[in-house]
C-alpha cells in the first residue's frame, strides 16, 4: 500500500445527480494511480479558517487519472464544496486508510452499498478480477434519492432496493441481500458493505449467519485524517480497546469490531 501524497487536484465535472447528492471529477494524475478500494481522500474545502477541517470522501471509480468522488450536502463544508466550478482546485491528501481486501478467483462477491455508500463499492467492483463472480446491490430511500447516475444500474447489473418501492425490491437493501443469498451456502462467498452504520451492523449478522468473511467499510465524522485526533473510534470485538477508522480502517473485517445498532 503506497504512502498518501498532498496534491492540488482539479475540478473537471460537478454533477447534481439527485437532491443533496453530488458526483464531482477530479484530475489528480498522481493520486489516482495509488487508490484503491475502500481509501479515501481528505479535502481542503477552502483557503479561509471556516471551515477548519478537511472533509474525508471515500474515491469512486477511477479513470486513467481522474477520481469521482460522491457526496451528500449536509453542512457547509459540503455546501461549499457543491458550489465548486470546472477548472477550480481541491487540495487533496490521500489516498488515506486501509482498502478491501481483493477476493480469490472462484469468489462471489456481495457487494452491498446504502446510499452514497456506493462510491468505493463502484471501484471495488471495478478492481474484482474478471474470473470474480459479483451480486452488486444498492439501498437508497426512493428512486428520487439515487446516489449516482442510473446508466451504472445497466452497466454494472447493480440490484436496486428502495424503502418506498419507487424501484426493484420494495424494501431495504439488508432484506435484499438476505433473499439473495438464500441458497448460495455452498458457494465461496465474501460481503463487502458500505452506507450507513446501523445498516453495517445487520449486514455483519448476515455475515456471521452464513459464516462468511464480511468486510465493513465505516463512514463516520472524522477531524485529522491520520489518527492523531482520535475522533473515530471504534470498539475492538475482542475487548482490547478501540481502533481508528481513519487510521485502522475505513475497511474492517466485520467480525473484528463492535457497532452501534441506531
Amino acid at each position: 500500500m503506497s504512502l498518501p501524497i498532498a496534491e492540488i487536484g482539479e475540478v473537471l465535472n460537478l454533477r447534481n445527480i439527485s437532491p443533496d447528492v453530488w458526483d464531482m471529477d477530479v484530475h489528480s494524475p498522481r493520486l489516482a494511480p495509488l487508490a484503491q478500494a475502500g481509501q479515501f481522500v481528505h479535502i481542503r474545502i477552502s483557503d479561509r479558517f471556516i471551515p477548519f477541517l478537511r472533509r474525508p470522501l471515500s474515491i469512486g471509480p477511477i479513470d486513467k487519472d481522474v477520481i469521482k468522488l460522491i457526496f451528500i450536502v449536509r453542512g457547509e463544508g459540503t455546501r461549499l464544496l457543491a458550489a465548486k466550478s470546472p477548472g477550480d482546485k481541491i487540495d487533496l491528501i490521500g489516498p488515506l486508510g486501509m482498502p478491501f481486501p481483493m477476493p480469490s478467483d472462484d469468489t462471489l462477491a456481495v457487494l452491498v452499498a446504502g446510499g452514497i455508500g456506493i462510491a468505493p463499492l463502484l471501484l471495488l467492483n471495478q478492481s474484482l478480477p474478471k474470473a470474480v463472480d459479483r451480486l452488486f446491490l444498492l439501498g437508497m430511500r426512493s428512486l428520487k434519492n439515487t446516489p449516482v447516475d442510473l446508466k451504472y444500474a445497466a452497466l454494472f447489473n447493480l440490484q436496486l432496493a428502495t424503502d418506498d418501492g419507487s424501484a426493484g425490491f420494495h424494501g431495504n437493501v439488508v432484506d435484499l441481500c438476505s433473499q439473495m443469498l438464500k441458497g448460495q451456502q455452498a458457494r465461496n462467498i465474501n460481503i463487502f458493505a458500505c452506507g450507513p452504520v446501523p445498516m453495517l451492523a445487520k449486514i455483519k449478522d448476515i455475515g456471521v449467519t452464513l459464516g462468511v468473511p464480511t468486510y465493513l467499510s465505516l463512514e463516520v465524522p472524522m477531524g485529522c485524517g491520520v489518527g492523531a485526533c482520535q475522533s473515530c473510534a471504534v470498539e475492538c470485538a475482542d475487548g482490547s480497546g478501540y481502533n481508528l477508522v481513519c487510521r485502522d480502517g475505513p475497511v474492517f473485517e466485520a467480525k473484528d469490531i463492535i457497532l452501534p445498532r441506531v
